[in-house]
């Protein structure tokens, strides 16, 4: 396994953890619900970021960037019940915006190699926030 696929599958276990948490401990200072939220919006972020290109070509990718690491960092003063739903739809637009470029540009083998790890991730993560919105709110 390559590094980038490790920390992208390492990048789950606070999601998993904070999950657990939020049903089976309690911090004075920080919920686990804060932290599973925090962190997605940071993930959101980090992602977003990735779009970023410096060129003239790409300003609707800036422009994408920006609209999601904004969103994302909305979702950290909103309810977390919203927030949740924020942030799913931030992880599944994300994927497909990817996925959309993945495609318009030629296409290799890493490129097929990460797409299918993002695809899985996503998957995973997106399930994790679904469990979370319903553990948390019936």
């Amino acid at each position: 396994m390559k590094v980038w696929q490790l920390l992208g599958y390492l990048g789950l276990l606070p999601f998993i953890a904070f999950l657990y948490l939020s049903v089976n401990a309690e911090n004075p200072n920080i919920t686990a619900q804060q932290a599973f939220v925090a962190y997605s919006a940071i993930i959101v972020s980090f992602i977003a970021g990735t779009l970023w290109r410096k060129d003239d070509h790409h300003i609707s990718q800036q422009i994408t960037s920006n609209t999601l690491s904004l969103m994302a960092f909305s979702s950290l003063l909103i309810a977390p019940d919203l927030a949740l739903i924020i942030l799913v739809f931030s992880f599944l637009f994300l994927f497909i915006y990817e996925q959309k470029s993945a495609k318009d540009t030629q296409q290799n083998t890493l490129n097929a190699n990460y797409m299918r790890m993002r695809f899985w991730l996503t998957l995973i993560v997106v399930s994790l926030h679904i469990t979370a919105y319903f553990l948390w709110f019936y």
